[in-house]
């Protein structure tokens, strides 16, 4: 019996340390709300509720009809015709990929195009996904750090697991008063972060971090 019960422990040891041990993100409904008290990164000021809201690198390849309307580069060439609604939802949100490829960013005081390498916002800052934001520096000075408790350990596949903080990178013509616009780089991202964190337009606490 002596020797039955020691050759069962010793199978369950190698049993154990050859199991392997899938991580599994934290469901939406154990999220954490982390207090003042607690927040990362030393002192921080709570600013109130804010909306939130996404935005991404327009896709021309999602986009038909007449190519009618010219966008000209910064050093005044023409970079070629677009459909209409193609040029103003790339006007909105900013930066768009072309359908050879090419990253372009809007360059609002010119009213002009300029080819780069990486997503620009406003001022040149390089725009970086799920950790940008657009605000109203009104409310927000722009290179701010901002955390956001709602977003705390969101799982975001091969971005990680999201720590809640945030950049002030970047302004927008429809981001006005308490509102803070997430950019999500590529469109097709979209579905996958309403999916994992279940939020659209929505409300979230904001604090401006030192």
């Amino acid at each position: 019996m002596l020797r039955t019960l020691i050759i069962f422990t010793l199978l369950w040891s190698v049993v154990c340390v050859t199991t392997k041990v899938e991580y599994e993100p934290t469901p939406i409904a154990e999220w954490r709300v982390k207090t003042v008290d607690s927040l990362p990164l030393g002192e921080a000021k709570s600013i109130g509720k804010f909306k939130v809201t996404y935005y991404w690198i327009v896709p021309e390849t999602e986009y038909s009809g007449r190519r009618e309307v010219p966008l000209y580069l910064d050093n005044g060439g023409l970079l070629g015709y677009f459909p209409r609604h193609f040029v103003q939802d790339f006007k909105k949100e900013g930066v768009a990929r072309l359908k050879d490829g090419r990253l372009i960013s809007y360059l609002k005081r010119k009213d002009a195009v300029r080819i780069v390498l990486e997503p620009l916002g406003f001022g040149g800052h390089s725009l970086t996904t799920l950790k940008s934001v657009a605000v109203d520096t009104n409310f927000i000075p722009l290179g701010s750090r901002v955390y956001i408790p709602q977003y705390e350990r969101l799982y975001l596949g091969d971005f990680g697991v999201h720590n809640g903080i945030f950049y002030a990178q970047d302004i927008g013509s429809d981001v006005k008063g308490k509102h803070i616009d997430i950019f999500i780089g590529e469109k097709a991202n979209l579905k996958y972060i309403m999916s994992k964190s279940g939020r659209g337009s929505g409300l979230v606490d904001v604090y401006l971090l030192k």
